[in-house]
């Protein structure tokens, strides 16, 4: 019995030290799978980065970095299939994984020199790193792309974001500033040349508060940083900020006399004009075609040029010259070359500028009838620019109303220095037409005759010359000094308190009293010539006789 007893005792240590051999393991397991468990629990999403080279990127060690707080890891990097890119897979923090967002930002930092300055500069002892701007739209995605460059615009900044479009060659770099009064706003964050609409995109930043000035109303121009102008005025030269003389800027504003539109929404849309000229000729919806026909050379007149009355611009030239039915031969055939511009009516009167056009047609006819004409002028004599210049003439052929290609045709002369140019060259055709050949033979034996008359001319000086030298007639004045003073003594005998001068005048005054006594003889004689021989005598008048009584 007692052997039986140790014996199921023995048995019992046994059952017993095996469980306790089994317990170590299951423990370990236990503890690893929740150790697994919690691991996986803590961990956070993996998402899957793609960028165009993995230059400085190193799997299990390069860090992903947000406001210089390490919030993931890279953990495998490798190529794509078609070998065009690099594909990184990285773990985000859980405590970060609400940054993920639909627009979360993803862009390596490493030492750059840029237009904005020296940036990375810590990087090049702890190496690169990828830094993540939180999202704030949308759910978490899986794939991100990283960025080339930096947004510029600060973590977290507010500000608003616009979209500009332009279709100018001449592109602005990113970092481009954008300027309001010449004070700085903001700056372009992105550049996209976009083929199907073959123009240029621009995605700017404009900071908080300044983003309260943008508006509907508002527009954008391109900024040149060095600008040098020729006007009537003179030369000018304008300069801005060092930062936009590289590649210029962006500048807005508001036109003069424009009201203050409506705030506008983020990611807006707005058209970037060439200059600040071009903002409001891109507002002058209202105009009326013309054909302008010139017979003046065209060189220098281009799209774009101005058309101007009496310095005041109306218009704006389309195309120069204006090709009709796509035969450029057939321009050769014609005198006069067309050139197609439009008469901008809202230049003329905003009040009237939506009125019929055939109503502006009607009052430009009527100024056509008085002597409206259109010419050819220079308007820059340094670069030989010019303008289609309107203006009154007097002497002008009547007008007569024509149309080209359903376009009405607008009158014109020529004038201005292409005209006296014309007539510069019709005087040198007039001396290239010319026998100069016949005409220098006459001029030579004109010198020749000239010449045989100087030389009479000299023999006969000779001649003077020893006539003057001769004896007899240096005599001469002597002789008629002489015949001079005889003369004046002559007349001084006559003078009126000389002898003589007093005894003619009482010879003059007895012949006046003679006649004077001769008179009534002479009276007599011519009433009775026989008084001299019979007497006067006087015989009464005869009397009538007295009719019978």
């Amino acid at each position: 019995m007692s052997e039986r007893k140790l014996r199921w005792k023995a048995g019992s240590d046994f059952m017993s030290s095996a469980a306790a051999i089994w317990m170590v393991p299951l423990a370990a397991l236990l503890i690893g799978g929740w150790m697994l468990l919690q691991h996986w629990y803590q961990q956070g999403p993996l998402v899957t980065l793609t960028v165009e080279r993995a230059e400085g990127i190193v799997a299990g060690k390069t860090p992903i970095r947000s406001r210089e707080v390490d919030v993931g890891r890279v953990e495998s990097v490798e190529l794509s299939e078609d070998f065009s890119h690099a594909i990184l897979r990285a773990r985000i923090n859980k405590q970060a994984a609400d940054m993920l967002r639909e627009d979360s930002l993803f862009w390596v930092v490493k030492p750059r020199v840029g237009r904005e300055g020296i940036s990375g500069l810590g990087t090049l002892l702890s190496g690169s790193y990828i830094e993540l701007s939180p999202g704030k739209k949308g759910r978490a995605q899986d794939h991100y792309q990283i960025q080339e460059t930096p947004p510029l615009s600060s973590l977290g900044q507010k500000g608003l974001h616009l979209t500009l479009t332009s279709r100018e060659t001449r592109a602005l770099g990113v970092g481009s500033p954008i300027q309001y009064q010449g004070f700085g706003i903001g700056q372009v964050e992105k550049v996209n040349f976009l083929p199907e609409k073959a123009m240029m995109e621009y995605q700017i930043f404009v900071k908080a508060p300044y983003d309260t000035l943008v508006s509907s109303n508002s527009r954008f121009w391109m900024t040149p940083g060095f600008e040098v102008s020729l006007n009537s005025d003179g030369m000018k030269v304008k300069m801005d900020s060092l930062e936009t003389l590289l590649d210029g800027g962006i500048t807005m504003g508001l036109p003069d006399g424009w009201s203050v539109g409506e705030p506008v929404a983020d990611n807006s849309s707005f058209t970037l004009f060439k200059d600040q000229a071009s903002v409001l000729e891109g507002n002058f919806d209202q105009y009326i075609n013309y054909v302008f026909l010139f017979e003046d050379s065209l060189a220098g007149l281009h799209p774009g040029s101005a058309v101007e009355y009496r310095g005041v611009r109306v218009g704006t030239v389309i195309s120069a010259p204006y090709i009709l039915d796509d035969k450029i031969y057939s321009t050769f055939n014609q005198r006069s070359i067309p050139v197609l511009a439009r008469i901008e009516v809202q230049r003329l009167s905003q009040r009237y500028a939506d009125a019929d056009h055939d109503k502006w047609k009607s009052v430009f006819e009527e100024q056509f009838k008085q002597g409206l004409r259109a010419s050819l002028k220079t308007s820059n004599l340094l670069t030989g620019g010019k303008i289609i210049d309107l203006n009154f003439y007097n002497e002008v052929p009547s007008y007569v109303a024509k149309t080209i290609k359903k376009t009405p045709v607008f009158p014109s002369v020529s004038a201005g220095l292409d005209q006296i140019e014309r007539k510069v060259n019709k005087i040198l055709d007039k001396f290239a037409d010319m026998d100069i050949e016949t005409t220098l033979t006459q001029v030579n034996q004109t010198l020749v005759t000239l010449e045989k008359t100087l030389g009479s001319v000299r023999a006969v000086s000779n001649n003077l010359d020893k006539l003057t030298g001769e004896p007899q007639t240096q005599q001469i004045p002597a002789s008629l000094n002489q015949s001079l003073q005889q003369l004046q003594q002559t007349l001084q005998g006559y003078d009126g308190d000389s002898r003589t001068h007093r005894e003619l005048q009482k010879s003059i005054q007895s012949l006046n009293q003679m006649m004077r006594e001769l008179q009534p003889l002479v009276r007599s004689l011519n009433e009775q010539p026989s008084a001299l021989i019979f007497d006067r005598n006087y015989r009464p008048d005869p009397e009538p006789k007295r009719g019978a009584q």
